[in-house]
């Protein structure tokens, strides 16, 4: 079921910071704590898109704005993800070994879930605003679940093409890890 929400969504949900920055000649204070990120979208709005759906995100802790994220037309498991936020663009390189693999459907209820792990690091010379020079490193987690179709025989579809039913699914992101950033 490639079409559901390949993990590698995971791989560009993984965003968020950490460790220090190096200051000029002159002072310079940085700021540093945990950036976490949070997303969810329920029923069709988590079944819909051609790659997977668009997320809302909110991003708390140094720097505090929204972004959101669609995932990328690709199963890799390294990519380079841009967040584009009000405050400025911030862009990790992210890591999820299992990227690529797709839910199975329970044989008997049709229920597909899938929990995948990233880890991603910051590229301070490519993120910009608030996010220029910023330096960190994170874990990520995405959970996806819904429903397969069922055929007229009542077995579940798991058919590459097969669109997951909209009634009860979640995708949710979740990330954090400690960013520094220039004041």
């Amino acid at each position: 079921m490639s079409k559901i929400l390949p993990a590698a969504v995971l791989t560009a949900f993984a965003v968020s910071a950490a460790s220090g920055c190096s200051s000029s000649s002159s002072t310079t204070a940085t700021i540093t704590g945990t950036e976490a990120m949070r997303g969810q979208v329920t029923g069709a709005a988590a079944v819909s898109g051609q790659n997977g759906p668009t997320v809302p995100l909110t991003l708390t802790g140094p720097v505090n704005t929204t972004s959101s994220f669609t995932p990328p037309n690709s199963n890799a498991t390294h990519v380079t993800v841009t967040f584009k936020t009000p405050a400025g663009n911030m862009v990790v390189n992210a890591v999820a070994p299992d990227a690529g693999q797709n839910p199975v459907p329970n044989a008997t209820s049709c229920l597909m879930t899938q929990t995948t792990d990233a880890t991603y690091v910051v590229v301070p010379a490519k993120s910009t605003g608030k996010f220029a020079g910023a330096t960190g490193s994170g874990k990520a987690t995405f959970y996806f679940t819904a429903f397969a179709p069922k055929l007229a025989d009542g077995k579940c579809d798991t058919n590459d093409n097969a669109e997951p039913v909209a009634k009860g699914a979640i995708v949710t992101f979740t990330a954090s890890g400690p960013l520094t950033v220039k004041p």
